[in-house]
């Protein structure tokens, strides 16, 4: 539901009503921040994905890019083909979001370990829609319910 906030008829009125004029009608005029909700969202996601994963006490097996039991190589034999590079993205984010970086990379971010999708300096269009630039996503609620949308669809095939 987070990523329907945005939407929900009350706070567009109040974005509506009550900003000033000279303001962007938006909810950041009243200093809600969009892209850490998001994040936030993202990290949500991938914590759903980790408990069911972890309650079910499935294998752990190594993943051979990032060299962790990402959600990616977990859930690859739930996700279709279709899925798939979407849970390399949301791991890729998730890493991003948890660790304070809301949603900016910095040299550290890609030298603690090799990430999925994200390349330091290299822009590109996630299958979500929202753009890399090679530094910095910025996520909007369609985003977040995109990958809201493959999580959901990756565990009604979990056992």
């Amino acid at each position: 539901m987070m990523a329907d906030f945005r939407q929900h008829p009350v706070v567009r009125r109040a974005a509506e009503e009550a900003v000033p004029v000279t303001m962007p009608r938006d909810i950041g005029a009243f200093g809600f921040d969009v892209p850490l909700w998001m994040g936030l969202g993202i990290v949500g996601l991938w914590a759903t994905l980790d408990a069911f994963h972890e309650r079910a006490k499935l294998p752990r097996p190594s993943c051979p890019t990032c060299a962790g039991s990402c959600i990616a190589i977990r859930f690859a034999s739930y996700a279709d083909t279709a899925e798939k590079p979407s849970l390399l993205e949301l791991e890729d984010l998730r890493h991003l979001h948890a660790h304070n970086y809301a949603g900016e990379t910095d040299d550290q971010f890609f030298a603690a370990k090799r990430r999925h999708v994200l390349i330091n300096s290299v822009g590109v269009t996630l299958t979500c829609g929202a753009a890399f630039d090679g530094r910095r996503v910025q996520l909007e609620a369609q985003h977040l319910r995109f990958y809201a949308g493959v999580a959901r669809r990756v565990l009604e095939r979990f056992p």
